[in-house]
């Protein structure tokens, strides 16, 4: 047995080895996925993200400690193999609340704004389709400024501008920014755009007042998919300008996240994509690239034969000198918090509402920026995390997922979407060992000659 990847640093600090008991049964614990790569078996535990090359007994009985049970003595005290009947889901979620306990601070993390729901695109997908076009008016947007002033949880704050499209507000953003900043409170700021109204005067802004440090832009595809998908009310040769954009932010230290929504209809044309941005995008050092399923593929029947399609593609990027990229959270970590909502964000609507997340329902709202707080047992229902689901409650993937039974965000067969994106990760993470130690060995090789 080799270990390949240690315990979470921080679940080793409260996580006590499962001592062995004489006469019980120990089966493999459903967080134990076992795997083949490259002719080797391996177990990778999705709660403490242990990975070892071994293979699992089916089950072992434990007779006392002897130089024939040590590979399973060391199995066991892992959590690869567990008393058999052991309810692991609520171990999980009395971990996770532990982990979150630990975490915890008072007050908002964070804050995601919505200046405005109007947009300048009339995006086919759109996930704001039915809601009122509001934008903030001033009261408003004073009273989100006194909001998060009252209510933050620490220095810096970090906020996320975020719509509708954010850009076709710019007076909105000075104003908190500059309310921050006369305020002494230190700031940093994401943004989530469609990238057609970037221009350097709003570069130099970002680079200052609004002190960006991540952009997320949407674009969908070939030049003609982006067109007939984006359906802007005018068009102004935004693809290319875009990309163009992209550079800029990219050479002046902003990190880029270029989101392409796909489904069946342009899947085939993203090469051609994928392509124009290396070809348009000069400065490639700050730029990341990922594949997002419409929600309605995402809840459809074919959702998991697109995931294949999008792990099939993640060298695309890079063959043209993009940094690698995921369409996923990476899966070999621990994670307290999945989401917004979890993590104690506070999304502020343009009437002021405050919402847990940015996909929620408007009737989710558990206060406003005038009032703080008022429904306090809302926002704790809605991030109930031992509130398993109960097809939810035997998954493997539960600690790479979230337990929250009121998130929103379809999903159809996501263990099979799980499965498909951890075993990608870990096969990718084993590659990397396998490519260092080939390196190490040629150096150890050249010192002796």
């Amino acid at each position: 047995m080799i270990e390949l990847k240690k315990q979470d640093a921080a679940l080793a600090r409260i996580l006590p080895e499962q001592e062995p008991r004489l006469g019980v049964r120990y089966v493999p614990s459903q967080f134990a996925l076992s795997f083949s790569h490259r002719g080797k078996r391996f177990v990778y535990h999705t709660l403490t993200t242990r990975l070892l090359e071994t293979e699992l007994p089916e089950s072992h009985v434990w007779s006392g400690a002897s130089e024939e049970n040590e590979t399973a003595e060391a199995l066991i005290r892992g959590l690869f193999l567990v008393p058999e009947g052991k309810d692991e889901c609520a171990y999980y979620n009395s971990v996770s609340a532990l982990m979150r306990q630990m975490d915890r601070k008072s007050g908002n993390q964070s804050f995601v704004i919505l200046p405005t729901l109007r947009c300048n695109a009339r995006c086919i997908y759109c996930y704001e389709a039915g809601r009122e076009q509001s934008t903030m008016g001033p009261e408003t947007v004073e009273a989100t400024l006194r909001y998060i002033l009252e209510t933050h949880a620490g220095e810096p704050v970090w906020l996320t501008w975020f719509g509708g499209e954010p850009l076709l507000c710019p007076d909105i953003i000075d104003r908190i920014c500059t309310g921050l900043r006369e305020a002494g409170l230190p700031y940093r700021c994401k943004m989530i755009t469609n990238g057609s109204l970037i221009t350097p005067a709003v570069i130099e802004k970002m680079l200052g007042l609004w002190n960006i440090k991540r952009i997320q832009i949407s674009m969908d595809g070939a030049e003609a998919d982006y067109i007939a998908r984006k359906q802007y009310r005018v068009y102004r040769d935004d693809y290319h300008r875009i990309m163009e954009s992209v550079s800029r932010l990219s050479e002046a230290g902003i990190s880029v996240v270029i989101r392409c929504n796909v489904d069946e209809e342009n899947w085939d044309r993203v090469p051609e994509f994928i392509r124009d941005l290396g070809a348009g995008i000069t400065h490639k050092e700050k730029v990341r690239i990922y594949y997002a399923l419409l929600n309605d593929v995402r809840a459809g029947e074919n959702a998991l034969s697109m995931w294949k399609k999008v792990v099939e593609a993640r060298g695309l990027a890079a063959e043209v000198g993009f940094r690698p990229s995921t369409s996923y959270s990476s899966g070999l970590r621990f994670r307290a918090h999945f989401c917004m909502a979890g993590s104690g964000t506070a999304v502020i609507c343009p009437d002021g509402r405050i919402c847990p997340c940015e996909h929620c329902p408007p009737e989710s709202f558990f206060g406003t920026v005038f009032e703080g707080t008022t429904d306090p047992a809302r926002r704790a229902e809605f991030c109930r995390e031992d509130r398993t689901r109960e097809k939810c409650r035997d998954c493997p993937f539960l600690p790479v997922c979230t337990n929250f039974a009121s998130c929103p965000t379809p999903q159809q067969d996501c263990r099979g979407m799980r499965e498909l994106f951890l075993l990608d990760e870990l096969k990718c993470f084993l590659d990397r060992r396998l490519e260092q130690s080939a390196q190490e060995e040629s150096e150890a090789d050249g010192e002796i000659c």
